[in-house]
């Protein structure tokens, strides 16, 4: 099968490598789209490195070709499907206590890392979410990272009617603003990007604000009877984004650091403020099965929109040109498509 293949930061080729076989207990699914993430493009640059050469791609959709005579489950051939293509081993702690997106071995050697950037890919039945018909695979891509969201807004535990803040309107500050729509909250969107924030109202947001033009504390207290919001979700790596939804925090408010570092990021807050206001603090890390389970009827109900938010499809022939455009400020997500 041909796959594209990173062989080391900036250098990717396509390559003919084994075929997947199903054998007793996998599942041979065929690819037909898959993002590219933030984690696919650092890799491509070389921030971050699990090992050389990798076939990169995790958000990936596509239709089941064959399935192990062993495998437990209602799978068969042309079954459209979404993947959960970062493995866990299943049995760590966290594994067995419920928090696979903990797991202590995932992208460890000898573990199945990634692979969505081939034409084909074998996997566990717990991989495999069966997607609604009414869904394209172009959306079904999508799966994961809205799984990563729901994720994200249930450790904030956000709840009806509750006011959260969005910092960052990339693809997943958009994601987030619509999940936590989905969940009842009055969501306000923070990014300077102007284009990003016309796809954040048009798809929901209560208010939008650009903090390089306007004061982001004023808007919010001003919009909350000087409260401030309920729940933040910080999606941008800059350090101005942190600071800023710290300052907006309601007392007993809580914020969700969802973004990585590439390096050490101090939280900017003083501890005083953590213990008078009971704020809460926390981060969030990819997601479980019931998330995946949940984002793939999120989609296909119709409740999250994941459209607007496809800049550009590629093939293979392009792979290297859809990598670069997706690390640019004007683009939300890129696809490769099969």
């Amino acid at each position: 099968m041909k796959a594209a293949v990173l062989i080391e930061p900036r250098k990717i080729a396509i390559q003919e490598v084994d075929d997947p076989q199903a054998g007793d207990s996998k599942i041979v699914v065929k690819i037909r789209n898959c993002g590219i993430c933030t984690l696919e493009q650092r890799l491509y640059r070389g921030d971050l490195k699990i090992y050389y050469p990798i076939i990169p791609g995790h958000e990936a959709a596509g239709e089941i070709v064959d399935v192990g005579s062993k495998v437990v489950g209602n799978f068969a051939p042309g079954m459209r499907v979404a993947l959960d293509l970062v493995t866990r081993c299943g049995q760590c702690y966290f594994c067995r206590t419920g928090n696979s997106n903990l797991c202590a071995n995932r992208l460890k050697p000898g573990q199945q890392v990634l692979g969505g950037f081939g034409e084909y890919i074998a996997v566990d039945g717990s991989q495999v979410h069966p997607i609604l018909d009414n869904m394209s695979f172009r959306e079904a891509a999508f799966s994961e990272p809205v799984a990563c969201c729901i994720r994200s807004l249930k450790k904030l535990q956000v709840a009806l009617g509750e006011n959260v803040l969005i910092v960052g309107a990339g693809p997943m500050g958009i994601l987030h603003l619509q999940v936590a729509r989905a969940m009842g909250a009055r969501v306000f969107v923070s990014d300077p990007n102007e284009k990003r924030l016309e796809v954040a109202t048009s798809l929901g947001a209560f208010a939008v604000i650009d903090p390089s033009k306007e004061d982001l504390q004023t808007i919010i207290r001003s919009e909350t009877d000087g409260i401030g919001v309920d729940a933040c979700v910080v999606t941008s790596p800059a350090q101005a984004a942190l600071s800023s939804g710290i300052a907006v925090l309601s007392k007993g408010g809580r914020l969700n650091i969802y973004t990585s570092y590439l390096e050490e990021m101090p939280v900017p807050m003083d501890a005083n403020t953590v213990h008078r206001n009971e704020s809460l603090i926390t981060g969030s890390e990819g997601r479980t099965e019931r998330d995946f389970h949940q984002a793939v009827k999120l989609i296909g109900y119709g409740m999250v929109d994941v459209k607007p938010l496809i800049s550009k499809v590629v093939r293979y022939e392009n792979i290297s040109e859809g990598i670069e455009a997706a690390m640019r400020e004007d683009t939300l997500r890129v696809l490769l498509e099969q």
